[in-house]
């Protein structure tokens, strides 16, 4: 679908504020925002007041007067492009002083007015539900009402993982973090939207503040973050540019977004997401090289019926974290040897490294204590307790701005890579690289930070490998990775209360949580990377998920078209269960949407529209059985009688709808129509 709007976009000046008309929406009172900080180290914030540039009616800079009696040491300006269905906002700035100064944030779209956005003509907020991008990968996407607060954990295990430590919500009424992209549409008939996100992300960490005062609309700023780099007298710098689009369909703009930050950071989109097995969700850090070898002669047995194009090795394999090239007693035969008995068998080996943090125990740490990112005070930055790999150590992080620790980096990946032969290189807890901390480049920015670290991997392991990112704050990895886990790690159980109430339910490794995710951020599959939703469960053993459940999982994966991915023993799954892991495969190569991705938190309709037909599912994700039904001609479907391709059998479409019956809790349905 497309996002259509009623008139071109435009922008003009009202008492020295812009008013950004884009038919369906209205923002108002816009400017632009600079915090920075002088050689007194105190943070100041430059409003201005707007005026045209001369002749160019797409440049806006500040009203003569405008710093006040003591004007700033900036020059700055704020060029809208008119794109198709909206706009495009970069804020370029400029040191006039004699001093440098440190940057801290550029918003090029600060709304000022009391109502500074309507949808559909009307500013109360009653009904408005906002999209939440989470920072990386395991943290939130998801819609929000108007009323609800977003919370940060207080439990240091989880807050030192999910948000941005630069933005932690707050839990105040109406305000809202959303990054790198937010939807703002009506929650009632949906026949309003707006996406605000940036389209480049690879220099900054961006989002977008939204508040809400009762039922108002009193502030909306997208930002730019800059770490306090320095700016020297006569330096200019830009913001990453931020799209504007408005529309009748919130999903399409969505997509809109996601096309465009692709198209202009060159994203890596493999023609067909690969498939595989993986070690970690049967064996964990327990895996040894048999079980690898005993699960690949398992996939030979199986045949073509149950495709696997490649086999990994997840964590377990290293002596410690950081000495990635010193295989543990648990692998005799060495990771060489594993990878040639891989693909001797026509697939490709993968392996999981975390390249950018070191056990304080490691050969690495020992021999370069100079290469880890530190606290302002001197001491190592330590922000990662996991106790799978130490009981009372926490992990130390890799300065990926210093020179050596990048050519380390690209020399880790071309061992592992050309000389071992892992072609699929699933690259773990990367969101540390981008922890603010002392660096040895100090006017890199944390995003910067990130980016570097991962072009030195890509650097060595080549362009024909496939690294697949886990972890990873998500703007600054387009261009490099090829596909993305998009949600936190499924789990052998469907949900755990010490975990969603210790993360206040933005995080934690069950299946409902990557579920949610793989849900909300399915707009970006096949635009940024390949999604990766995380392991399809199908076992009966070591598992606490019901038949319902598991349906429920390979039915989300299945339909978003992500990697599909099994990590089962599967000497010991039963027939049937193989065949539901089969059936995922048939069901996959569509296009996603998720209709009601900004009415519900945990969506519950799911759309896959193929080449040959369309398939729907509908879950039942409460904690009881109940009845559900499909509003087909919503949807553009016609009646008859269609096939529901989990329990086997039909369902009648009458007059636009289909009658369920009554799901299992956290059950799933699909039917198939024609097109």
């Amino acid at each position: 679908m497309t996002a259509a709007v009623t008139e071109q976009p435009d922008a003009s000046l009202v008492d020295g504020r812009l008013q950004l008309s884009l038919g369906s929406a209205e923002l108002r009172g816009v400017v632009p925002l600079v915090r920075w900080r002088g050689s007194d180290a105190v943070e100041r914030t430059w409003i201005p007041e707007l005026v045209a540039a001369g002749d160019d009616p797409t440049t806006f800079v500040p009203a003569p007067g405008a710093g006040g009696r003591r004007s700033p040491p900036l020059e700055i300006a704020l060029h809208i492009d008119a794109v198709p269905n909206g706009l495009l906002l970069t804020l370029h700035v400029r040191c006039t002083g004699e001093e440098s100064l440190q940057l801290v944030t550029l918003s090029p779209l600060r709304t000022t007015s009391p109502h500074g956005l309507a949808l559909g003509g009307a500013t109360a907020a009653r009904r408005w539900q906002r999209f939440q991008q989470g920072w990386q990968s395991w943290s939130n996407a998801r819609a929000y009402g108007p009323d609800e607060r977003q919370r940060t954990s207080a439990v240091p295990f989880w807050r030192a993982q999910v948000p941005n430590p630069r933005h932690v919500a707050d839990g105040v009424p109406g305000h809202l973090r959303s990054e790198l992209v937010t939807a703002i549409a009506d929650g009632g008939d949906g026949s309003a939207a707006v996406v605000l996100g940036f389209v480049e992300a690879d220099r900054q960490q961006c989002g977008v503040d939204i508040d809400l005062a009762g039922d108002v609309p009193t502030r909306i700023e997208a930002s730019c973050d800059l770490d306090g780099i320095t700016l020297s007298p006569g330096e200019e710098l830009t913001s990453e540019p931020l799209l504007v689009v408005a529309g009748d369909d919130a999903i399409a703009l969505l997509e809109r977004w996601a096309d465009e930050l692709g198209a202009r950071q060159g994203a890596r989109v493999p023609e067909k997401p690969p498939s595989g097995w993986c070690s970690w969700y049967f064996y964990y850090t327990g895996v040894s090289g048999q079980d690898v070898l005993d699960n690949l002669a398992a996939i030979e047995r199986l045949g073509e019926s149950t495709p696997f194009d490649y086999v990994m090795v997840d964590d377990g394999h290293q002596r410690r974290i950081g000495d990635w090239l010193d295989t543990n007693e648990k692998f005799p035969q060495g990771m060489a040897a594993i990878a040639d008995a891989i693909t001797a068998t026509g697939r490709d080996a993968g392996i999981w490294l975390a390249p950018f943090i070191a056990d304080p125990r490691s050969d690495l740490h020992h021999a370069q204590p100079d290469w880890f990112v530190r606290r302002p005070g001197g001491r190592e930055l330590a922000p990662l307790w996991n106790p799978g790999w130490s009981r009372v150590r926490a992990m130390r992080v890799l300065d990926t701005t210093h020179p050596d620790v990048l050519a380390w980096l690209e020399e880790l990946a071309r061992t592992v890579r050309h000389d071992w032969g892992y072609r699929i290189l699933k690259l773990d807890f990367l969101y540390c690289a981008s922890l603010p901390g002392v660096r040895y480049d100090p006017d890199a920015t944390l995003a910067t930070s990130l980016r570097l670290g991962l072009e030195a991997i890509r650097a060595g392991a080549g362009d024909d490998a496939f690294l697949l990112g886990c972890g990873c704050q998500l703007g600054p990895a387009v261009g490099v990775v090829d596909g993305m886990r998009i949600g936190s790690d499924v789990a052998p159980m469907w949900d755990l209360a010490v975990q969603r109430i210790a993360s206040r339910d933005e995080a934690g490794a069950t299946t409902r949580v990557a579920i949610r995710n793989t849900l909300t951020r399915a707009f970006m599959h096949q635009r940024l990377w390949s999604n990766d939703p995380d392991c399809v469960m199908v076992r009966t053993d070591r598992t606490r998920l019901t038949d319902a459940e598991v349906r429920s999982l390979a039915v989300a994966v299945a339909l978003t078209d992500g990697m599909v991915v099994s990590s089962d023993r599967l000497e010991t799954v039963p027939p049937e269960r193989l065949a539901l892991f089969e059936l995922v495969h048939t069901l996959t190569g569509g296009r996603p949407r998720v209709p009601d991705l900004l009415r519900n938190p945990m969506p519950e309709l799911l759309v896959s529209e193929r080449d040959d037909d369309v398939l729907v599912a509908v879950f039942n994700f409460t904690d009881d059985a109940q009845p559900r039904s499909l509003d087909a001609a919503a949807l553009g479907l016609t009646d008859g009688e269609v096939p529901e391709l989990l329990l086997g059998g039909t369902v009648a479409v009458r007059a636009g709808r289909a009658d369920l019956g009554v799901l299992d809790a956290h059950d799933a349905r699909v039917l198939r129509f024609p097109r």
